[in-house]
């Protein structure tokens, strides 16, 4: 690899005036300047953008941890927070941690060891523990924030959507539409309840809503699972519409989820939406494109993005040294999927 050490040698002037040059102080003589950056070229030299950061205790590094990058919902929110980091000058190193709390914790030491200058996550199911770690990362100078998910701390920025009342707007449109038999998609956590998590908030607003709104509502819970996605919900979906053939909708807690109960209907000889309404949450790409077109609580995922590399840039550059707590509302979208009870 080639040194600066090289550089100097090969533009015949001294290793301090080579990184003066890479460095862009002025006080440089033109000649002298053009005859490093031939060097440069030359060689093909790159600055050591972290042995830099190590003598200056800083660096243009964002470690951004979410849950995991294969689903189009984090695949969203990530794409939303690098674009706005990139066009700031930051460099983002995307951290997937499944929700375990020793893989979180392993990232969090990594962005400690490249003294990155801040870091957004979307923390595990460990709350005590995130905790513990983002004091670690805020008495070192590092800015944090939460996206998508918070743990109770005020001191800390959080952008977040309402799931409880999106949870309460799907239930209302089900009801509205006249159903009364009603699957619900739901994680283990989830039904559990007594959780913060984005599941456990949005089966509070189901049941919230099944009981200010309607007298008759008969919730059908779903097996209970550890992690949503296509392949569970179709298998869900199988399962109760087996079990409980007077079913007249399901209300899945992800996209995902629905899609998958939606392929389970086709595959019992089901007609969509006219057997059975199926709605969605999320608000992804791939809701657009089934057939027959998702229903769902779309969440404003870019902007939720948006939002958190924005607040997250203003402490890391000294804008705003006050925290920020940013709550989003969510939006029905009403497609073919669901129709009135017949």
């Amino acid at each position: 690899m080639t040194t600066i050490k090289d550089v100097a040698r090969h533009a015949g002037v001294s290793i301090a005036t080579v990184s003066r040059v890479v460095n862009g102080y002025a006080h440089v003589r033109p000649n002298v300047r053009d005859a490093v950056n031939k060097a440069i070229e030359e060689l093909g030299y790159r600055r050591n953008e972290l042995a830099s950061s190590f003598r200056t205790q800083q660096s243009n590094i964002v470690g951004v941890l979410l849950r995991q990058q294969r689903t189009p919902f984090s695949s969203a929110l990530a794409y939303a927070i690098e674009t706005t980091m990139f066009d700031q000058g930051y460099r983002v190193l995307l951290c997937s941690t499944n929700g375990e709390a020793q893989r979180e914790e392993a990232y969090l030491e990594t962005m400690l060891d490249m003294r990155a200058q801040g870091v957004i996550i979307r923390p595990s199911g460990s709350s005590a523990r995130t905790l513990k770690l983002v004091d670690s990362l805020r008495t070192r100078g590092i800015a944090v924030a939460f996206v998508d998910m918070k743990p109770r701390l005020a001191a800390v920025s959080s952008v977040v959507c309402d799931n409880f009342s999106g949870g309460y707007q799907g239930m209302r449109h089900l009801l509205g539409l006249g159903h009364r038999k009603i699957g619900i998609v739901a994680g283990k956590v989830a039904q559990k309840g007594g959780s913060s998590d984005v599941g456990s908030e949005r089966v509070r607003g189901i049941r919230q809503a099944a009981q200010d709104l309607a007298v008759d509502v008969d919730i059908v819970w779903s097996p209970p699972f550890e992690v949503a996605s296509f392949e569970v919900g179709r298998e869900m979906g199988e399962s109760m519409i087996a079990a409980n053939p007077g079913i007249t909708a399901v209300f899945a807690t992800t996209d995902m989820l629905a899609i998958g109960v939606m392929h389970a209907a086709h595959a019992l000889g089901l007609t969509l939406p006219r057997d059975l309404s199926i709605l969605g949450y999320d608000g992804v790409l791939e809701s657009a494109v089934t057939f027959p077109t998702l229903s769902t609580i779309a969440q404003p995922i870019h902007e939720m993005g948006q939002i958190a590399a924005s607040t997250l840039i203003d402490h890391m550059s000294g804008a705003s040294t006050s925290p920020r707590q940013v709550v989003l509302e969510n939006t029905l979208v009403h497609r073919a999927s669901t129709i009135p009870l017949a």
